[in-house]
């Protein structure tokens, strides 16, 4: 008498209920998985340090920089340059970077007036910004099959040498590692809060990640504990104010900012370049309707708080509208996407043609501006805006399906199951509501168990059945 029914038996044949052929992954294969990943974002970062090596020994000089794609604000600013004279791009220059980045440019200036190694120290930090924000990643992502979005990304080839930003974004990560705790990392809320602080004066994004950890920290999704952020709200305005005070050029560079707005990647770069209107026009609109879908996706989120929260899809989503509507967006900006993405969407199609979108206009918006140099050579900037467009309508993917997870999405990138609670195993939740505790190997490995309702027998009897098919098969290693 088989021991199975044989509707049972078929059911892998007919494809089977949600995770049954999912496998978990012994330590092993997840420590060689975890050596892999790491070698792939190795190649990727080497590949963006050889990109730089022309432009390193050709001294950034335009429109050689522009026509290699190594040129960007840092190395345009420091040899005291501004952007090229073409519809759509910021005016730039030093006056244009983040305050850190512009103490950076004139703290080298006073050792040295060589643009190549001014930017050999940017690459070592942004080489060390990378190196953690891959560490961090590592920590987070329960499934790392998914990260191979983040770490083989055009992105970091094309941003590498241009800005700041991946330091700041591993300063961003690592800040939602210490506030969520994740194992083996204890919370600390107050050092999330001086990491961001720090991370703002580099890209203002960051305020965007301490508002995602804002809302979700009271209301996290199943397996996150509950985390009160004023500590870390208190840090984070601290060390503000005493950046603020260190550098008084910031509110300088807020309001030039305001005012040379418009740059490329945007709608309103696409109305420049079609000769519609003017920077002063469209600036201010864009700014305001960029803060308005902030202020928009806070609330939607601060209303469906008591479901539950993702910081990494809270995070992508105030990231994301806010590039949708915003007067500049460029791919550094989008750099801070990256994490969030690849934590948040479990698609590959989607993760591709965002992919793709992003690392075709990386490419036009450098050939764009060869053209500025010599009207005869680059980019015609029709085809810029087309380039632009499609990548807005790939951002727009991404909200929509970072969106679509909100509910069933965690920090880790696991997929909340089917699968009803195992009774009688004392992993019952405790008598005051909140998540029971779990051990550093089932907070790593096995999805959440208790998102099916307690009071359907069947939900329960399928989930027992499912339960034995795992002991009674060996681990494949599943990755998705």
């Amino acid at each position: 008498m088989p021991s199975k029914p044989s509707t049972r038996i078929a059911e892998p044949l007919l494809g089977g209920p949600v995770g049954i052929h999912l496998g978990v992954a012994g330590r092993r294969f997840r420590s060689a998985q975890a050596y892999v990943l790491a070698a792939v974002l190795g190649v990727t970062t080497f590949l963006a340090l050889a990109l730089q090596g022309p432009c390193l020994n050709s001294g950034y000089e335009q429109p050689s920089a522009s026509a290699r794609m190594c040129s960007g604000p840092l190395s345009t600013a420091f040899a005291g340059d501004v952007n090229p004279d073409v519809l759509g791009r910021a005016h730039g220059g030093a006056a244009a970077l983040a305050p850190l980045e512009g103490r950076l440019v004139d703290l080298l200036h006073l050792v040295t007036d060589d643009v190549s190694l001014f930017m050999v120290v940017v690459l070592l930090l942004n080489t060390a910004g990378i190196a953690a924000l891959g560490a961090g990643l590592l920590v987070l992502a329960r499934e790392r099959a998914w990260l191979i979005a983040a770490f083989a990304s055009p992105l970091i080839l094309f941003t590498l040498g241009s800005t700041l930003d991946p330091l700041a974004l591993a300063l961003s990560v690592w800040a939602m590692v210490l506030f969520a705790g994740s194992p083996p990392v204890p919370p600390r809320g107050w050092l999330a809060g001086v990491l961001l602080g720090v991370a703002t004066f580099i890209n203002p994004l960051a305020l965007l990640v301490l508002l995602a950890l804002t809302l979700a920290g009271p209301h996290p999704a199943r397996g996150l504990r509950p985390r009160n952020p004023r500590m870390m709200l208190a840090a984070a305005t601290i060390t503000s104010a005493l950046l603020l005070v260190i550098d008084l050029t910031a509110i300088d560079r807020i309001v030039h900012w305001y005012s040379d707005a418009v740059d490329g990647g945007s709608f309103a770069s696409i109305l420049l370049m079609a000769e519609l209107g003017d920077v002063s026009v469209w600036a201010p609109l864009w700014i305001i309707a960029s803060a308005g879908v902030i202020l928009a996706v806070a609330v939607s989120l601060h209303m469906v708080r008591r479901t539950g929260l993702d910081p990494a899809v809270s995070a992508c989503l105030l990231i994301g509208g806010c590039l949708l509507l915003a007067p500049g967006l460029m791919p550094w900006d989008s750099l801070w996407l990256l994490p969030f993405v690849a934590l948040s969407i479990r698609r590959w199609w989607v993760l591709i043609i965002w992919t793709l979108a992003e690392a075709v206009f990386a490419i036009s918006i450098q050939l764009g501006d060869v053209s500025g140099f010599e009207a005869d050579k680059g980019l015609d900037p029709t085809f810029v805006a087309l380039f632009t467009l499609l990548r807005l309508l790939a951002l727009v993917l991404v909200v929509i399906m970072a969106g679509e997870n909100l509910y069933r999405r965690r920090i880790r990138g696991v997929m909340v199951t089917a699968e009803p609670p195992r009774r009688g195993d004392g992993d019952g939740p405790s008598p005051d509501g909140d998540a029971p505790p779990r051990r550093e190997d089932e907070w790593s490995d096995h999805p959440a168990e208790d998102s099916a309702p307690r009071d359907d027998p069947d939900s329960a009897s399928a989930g027992k059945e499912a339960h034995a098919d795992e002991h009674d098969s060996a681990p494949t290693g599943r990755l998705d």
